[in-house]
């Protein structure tokens, strides 16, 4: 039971409990914060980024400790590819819409396009002129959206590479 006897339930993703707490009275929302068990805990150094696919069967990570982004698979929680080709620290990573591509971007102001079957580089955006940020998908996945420290948001028109 929460504030004033109220029931909470725990948000959960893909079967993990993120340690945030809702409820609702009336118009009123609330959020507590409760100490919650982590499903599995998996080394990876210094993590910058993670995301999930949309079908929750692969679990990208971007990381400081090399220049290369894993993928997990979900139901046995083993790294199953790496892709490599980035030469500094990939600080954002992004599934495709459709699970078909991942975007990574990193420290070497790059971004690479990545084909999640065969773990094969389909194409690296330039353009940056500075670490890149963020990676985001547009939601149909025509448009990449990448955040710079250069002070730029670019769209790249990724279209082309639908169905491929």
């Amino acid at each position: 039971m929460g504030p004033e006897g109220l029931r909470m339930r725990a948000i959960r993703l893909f079967g993990l409990a993120l340690g945030i707490l809702v409820w609702a009275v009336g118009n009123n929302l609330g959020f507590a914060q409760e100490n919650l068990p982590p499903v599995c805990t998996l080394g990876f150094g210094d993590v910058l980024s993670v995301v999930f696919s949309s079908d929750g069967r692969y679990l990208a990570v971007g990381t400081r400790g090399g220049s290369s982004v894993q993928l997990i698979d979900t139901s046995s929680w083993q790294v199953i590819r790496t892709f490599e080709g980035h030469t500094s620290w990939v600080w954002s990573v992004a599934f495709s819409p459709d699970g078909k591509l991942l975007a990574s971007g990193s420290w070497d102001e790059t971004i690479k396009l990545w084909e999640v079957a065969t773990g094969r580089e389909v194409r690296t955006l330039e353009g940056h002129t500075g670490w890149i940020n963020s990676v985001a998908f547009s939601p149909d996945g025509k448009l990449l959206a990448s955040g710079s420290n250069d002070g730029t948001i670019k769209l790249w028109d990724i279209s082309d590479l639908l169905g491929k």
